[in-house]
């Protein structure tokens, strides 16, 4: 790990191979149950709760302890980022590390940022909603974290999420469920910002806090996470139809070849079935279609 504290970027080694690079694409989203230690946890809710002096390894200009006290109270209790136990434990954490220098590429900037999602349960879900500011496209130019602190099984109201949601709008009845990032304290959820979710329902009682923020890319993407020697972009599993065109064009995007995407629709690459009996016509097309990601034609291509 090579962390740059003066322009809050870091660079390791990417621990996505290509398969799981493409599942994110197609998927938007990744889980992982448990990655912050004990200690680390208990320190982020302690602070949050205000048991927990502030003590930040450096203050950004014109900032007073005031100031940090006024924001750490906050909706948006971005001040957590200034503390070194925080950085090292869970903005650097190993395992959440990896993926975003796999996906975002070298030199990851870190958060600016952080929202409280604070709640008491018992509490209802909320409606079915994509955040503020979503834009829907190739490019992958950050990530998204939820970052829960302690114990959040189903019963403790975790954020769920519709997989696949990421690459257009679609509406849901709020009767219709989606998938939990429930899990032990620590767990971490990596999203695509622009993901269908909500809180979910929440029967047990007490007091359920996540963080939200997100890492930026830095530098122009470029193939350079863990390459597969079997792994064929010709065969790979993108999705099904009218979803496909998307996380193909996504990964080509991540590869540095998104200006090179073309397809020719129907049944041509990126969509395969496991029963046709020779790969997609169409791959490496130099003419064609790109998908319609503002969904301002019938068809659905640009």
């Amino acid at each position: 790990m090579q962390y740059d504290p003066h322009t809050r970027t870091f660079d390791c080694d990417p621990s996505l191979t290509d398969s799981q690079v493409v599942a994110f694409c197609r998927d938007g989203h990744l889980l992982l149950k448990g990655v912050v230690p004990p200690e680390i946890n208990q320190r982020a809710i302690d602070y949050l709760e205000g048991r927990l002096p502030a003590n930040p390894s450096w203050m950004p200009p014109g900032m007073t302890m005031a100031d940090v006290e006024r924001i750490r109270g906050s909706h948006e209790p971005s001040v957590i980022m200034l503390e070194d136990w925080f950085v090292e434990g869970v903005l650097l954490n190993p395992q959440v590390a990896g993926v975003m220098r796999a996906l975002l590429g070298r030199n990851v900037g870190l958060p600016v940022l952080a929202s409280s999602h604070r709640i008491e349960c018992p509490a209802p879900a909320q409606p079915w909603h994509y955040d503020a500011d979503h834009v829907f496209g190739p490019e992958l130019n950050f990530l998204e974290v939820f970052y829960f602190p302690q114990d959040t099984p189903i019963e403790l109201g975790p954020t769920e999420f519709v997989p696949g949601t990421h690459v257009a709008p679609v509406q849901r009845a709020e009767e219709h469920g989606g998938q939990f990032a429930a899990g032990p304290a620590g767990t971490i959820g990596i999203h695509h910002q622009s993901i269908l979710h909500r809180r979910g329902r929440s029967t047990a009682s007490g007091t359920r806090h996540m963080l939200k923020y997100n890492y930026w890319r830095t530098t122009a993407p470029t193939r350079d996470w863990i390459a597969e020697p079997d792994f064929d972009l010709r065969t790979a599993d993108y999705g099904g139809h009218n979803h496909a065109r998307y996380a193909a064009h996504t990964f080509c995007w991540l590869c540095g070849k998104g200006d090179e995407y073309r397809i020719l629709g129907g049944q041509a690459w990126p969509w395969r079935s496991r029963n046709q009996i020779g790969p997609s016509y169409g791959f490496g097309a130099d003419h064609g279609y790109l998908p319609d990601w503002r969904k301002q034609k019938q068809d659905g291509y640009a």
